[in-house]
């Protein structure tokens, strides 16, 4: 049972993956339009790369509509009953108030009694303006690390730019010919697989978990057969610390920044090699 709710948990931390399923449970089938209509999504690459996510959880009825399977009808009462979400959220805003309170309040006090000591005659002049340095290096490495791993509020959470998405259709080729592609892409830039299936791979670069450069850089590329050749659906993100989830910026250069640049660097040299292999 607790693999199980493991596994749920991995499908449904998408909050798209999340809505189908309880759109599902309310309505008990719905066609594949009216999907895209009700989760106001406009690409049919986006939808159908999370139908395939969610797996043995749908099945179709005998007109062709989605609806929940046993395990989908267990998914949505797991997520009536543990909806999780909002409280996470404000658990981590309260965290970050915290956080804040003591990343000043402790310099603060204590730049205060280094002056208090300056000007009683304890410390002389080179001594406090150490002190004070190190006081304000210390608040400007602080606000560039939470630049860098602030949370998002649920407004922020609900958008899809937390993710860099983009479809492309690879015309006149076969799927076993744009799947060696992109493993060549992997292989060249060094691409950890993660999660590999017949039409989709999961890679990242970078060490889980990590900060700075090292940021964990995930790569998600789905493979469907087209009328007119295999269409490609393609996402990207940096997580840091599992706490925050960025897309990729073509133009970031701040110091939170630079490993969201090479996340687009990365993905678009894919895009790039999609794009060259159509007739």
């Amino acid at each position: 049972m607790t693999s199980t709710i493991d596994s749920l948990h991995k499908i449904l931390k998408d909050e798209t993956r999340r809505n189908i399923v309880l759109l599902l449970s309310e309505k008990s089938s719905l066609s594949y339009t009216d999907l895209m209509d009700a989760l106001k999504i406009g690409s049919t690459g986006t939808l159908n790369y999370h139908l395939k996510i969610l797996g043995d959880l749908l099945e179709k009825n005998m007109t062709g509509q989605y609806m929940l399977t046993e395990k989908g009808k267990l998914a949505s009462r797991f997520l009536i009953e543990y909806p999780g979400q909002d409280g996470s959220l404000k658990a981590k805003r309260v965290w970050w108030r915290r956080f804040w309170f003591v990343a000043i309040v402790l310099p603060t006090a204590w730049l205060l009694i280094v002056l208090y000591l300056h000007f009683s005659g304890y410390l002389d002049l080179y001594r406090t303006a150490q002190a004070t340095f190190g006081f304000i290096t210390a608040i400007l490495f602080t606000y560039f690390f939470y630049r860098m791993i602030r949370p998002k509020n649920k407004t922020q959470a609900q958008k899809s730019q937390d993710r860099t998405i983009h479809d492309i259709l690879v015309s006149g080729r076969q799927l076993q010919e744009v799947k060696e592609e992109v493993q060549r892409w992997i292989t060249e830039e060094g691409i950890n697989i993660e999660v590999e299936q017949e039409v989709f791979i999961r890679g990242r670069l970078g060490i889980p978990s990590g900060l700075g450069l090292t940021a964990p850089k995930y790569f998600e590329v789905s493979l469907k057969p087209d009328q007119k050749g295999v269409m490609v659906h393609t996402e990207g993100w940096i997580s840091v610390y599992d706490i925050s989830e960025r897309s990729f910026s073509k133009t970031a250069l701040s110091m939170g920044g630079i490993p969201r640049k090479k996340g687009w660097t990365v993905i678009e040299h894919l895009w790039e090699r999609l794009r060259a292999m159509s007739k």
